[in-house]
């Protein structure tokens, strides 16, 4: 039985998603040697669900997010992210569904932080990178709000804690409605009250309404998931 979201829409759909890597040596130095990165996965995600990918180092887990995120295919196997097929996409048809906001990416914030603005005009930057329209401003501030960054509205990000950018990047990464919000290790660098916060802020999108997908090492996300999925050599184990 699947877990029930807030919604019968599934945002994920997998079946037999494999990828393979070929690395190095191609051409007329050698045949290469192949990566088997996924194999065989299924997956059901319902919407208004936080779902956690767990697993050790190498068991796939950025892999797949890097699928549902529409930055790579997979070699074989169907998969669908808010009821379109992106196995079949081509590189721009990639490009032009993240832009529709169908997904949005956390990864680590010195990766999608403007570290010399503030963590509001971080937020309303990344409205208007998804061609928000309406008050952006006032959106930003309401996420702000529900996420308790209100404090932290008009500081700089370089200033901020590793926790307290870690929870702008995820205002950001919501603003806009995406489908679904996919994250890679967001309490990885953390401290555990840093993770814990960070944990909880998920927690607390999900209340409200996102749909988020994380892959974790840290026992706080499995915690407040609804869902964990576990991954090891490219297989689901669980």
């Amino acid at each position: 039985m699947r877990p029930v979201g807030r919604s019968d829409q599934l945002v994920v759909e997998c079946s037999g998603v494999t990828r393979r890597y070929v690395i190095g040596g191609r051409g007329s130095a050698g045949s290469g040697s192949e990566v088997l990165a996924l194999q065989d996965v299924d997956l059901e995600v319902p919407a208004g669900l936080l779902l956690a990918l767990a697993g050790p180092s190498g068991s796939g887990k950025s892999t797949l997010l890097a699928l549902l995120g529409a930055l790579d295919r997979p070699t074989s196997g169907a998969l669908r992210v808010d009821g379109v097929d992106v196995a079949t996409l081509g590189r721009r048809e990639r490009r032009a569904f993240r832009r529709r906001r169908a997904v949005s990416m956390l990864p680590l914030p010195a990766d999608n932080l403007l570290l010399d603005l503030t963590g509001r005009e971080n937020v309303v930057a990344a409205g208007h990178h998804r061609g928000l329209l309406g008050d952006v401003r006032s959106r930003a501030d309401e996420l702000l709000a529900e996420m308790e960054l209100d404090a932290f509205a008009d500081r700089p990000c370089a200033l901020m804690s590793g926790g307290e950018q870690q929870r702008i990047a995820l205002a950001a990464s919501l603003i806009g409605s995406s489908a679904v919000v996919l994250a890679d290790e967001p309490t990885g660098a953390l401290d555990r009250a840093g993770a814990a916060t960070v944990a909880a802020a998920l927690r607390g999108a999900v209340e409200r309404g996102a749909s988020i997908v994380v892959a974790t090492h840290d026992p706080n996300i499995e915690a407040v998931a609804d869902m964990v999925v576990r991954l090891d050599h490219g297989r689901r184990v669980l």
